[in-house]
């Protein structure tokens, strides 16, 4: 087994078991079967990558390199076209979907947060939304993959795991966690979408971790913003169905474009 085939098969072993260990206790909660906080232990696993990311780092040069590695997310150096299609298309997808959606029906469209509520919940879906908790992980899983696969292929297969990874959060219905009223079928293919956009702006960007961070973030905002996802009530798949068909399309264009620099070089730790 090569170097980078142990440091993949060690991140995925530490970032799927502290994640499931974690929402196994938080599925049991919701069952009444143990006497434990529901949420605290959603949120907690879902540091299950940057855990990972965080072992096998240091498994591979120490304190330095894991230093250096974390680092790279405080760089902002992206170029202006990455930040913007990072930070605003997802919300933009999700206010057209609305918009829509408001149309097919023949009602006045409803918006899920305002102006004021955006600061506190950008900072915490960046904190606790899964931001912080995931993205270091899957950049250092999408390095090892770009390192031995073609970009594509790579992308395809991190939009997979990526997906899977989130696979116990559907057996949790609570409130607050979209996953438990939605199809998993159609959370995996927009999954891998947005995987290829994130894939997009971090080859672009110069392989810039904070453009990954930001279009996650930007991503979680668009399911605030609007009711896009199936809730208690109202579990119909619409206005689900066109974001990811939107989410398709504008990866395809992205990629047609301006398509990702492959062989932007890895910055050194």
């Amino acid at each position: 087994m090569t170097r980078n085939s142990r440091s993949i098969t060690l991140y995925l072993a530490v970032a799927f078991a502290f994640a499931w260990v974690f929402w196994l206790l938080a599925w049991l909660s919701s069952k009444h079967l143990v006497s434990l906080p529901l949420v605290p232990m959603m949120f907690v696993g879902s540091f299950g990558p940057f855990i990972g990311a965080a072992v096998t780092t240091f498994s591979e040069g120490g304190v330095r390199r894991t230093t250096g590695f974390f680092r790279r997310g405080l760089d902002p150096r992206m170029g202006w076209d990455v930040f913007l299609v990072s930070f605003f298309l997802m919300p933009i997808l999700a206010i057209v979907v609305e918009l829509a959606h408001a149309h097919f029906i023949g009602q006045a469209p409803q918006f899920t947060m305002t102006l004021a509520d955006f600061p506190l919940s950008y900072l915490f879906l960046f904190v606790l939304g899964g931001t912080l908790a995931e993205e270091y992980g899957w950049t250092f899983l999408s390095d090892k993959l770009d390192a031995v696969l073609p970009l594509k292929r790579s992308t395809a297969i991190l939009g997979s795991i990526w997906a899977i990874w989130h696979l116990p959060l559907f057996f949790i219905v609570t409130k607050g966690a979209i996953q438990g009223y939605t199809p998993f079928y159609i959370f995996f293919i927009v999954t891998v979408a947005l995987r290829f956009l994130f894939s997009w702006a971090y080859h672009r960007g110069g392989r810039n971790i904070l453009s990954n961070m930001l279009f996650h973030t930007a991503a979680n905002i668009a399911y605030s913003l609007a009711a896009i996802a199936p809730a208690p009530g109202d579990l119909s798949t619409g206005r689900l169905w066109m974001f990811t068909l939107l989410t398709i399309a504008s990866a395809g264009l992205a990629w047609i474009v301006a398509p990702p620099r492959a062989e932007s070089p890895l910055p050194s730790v």
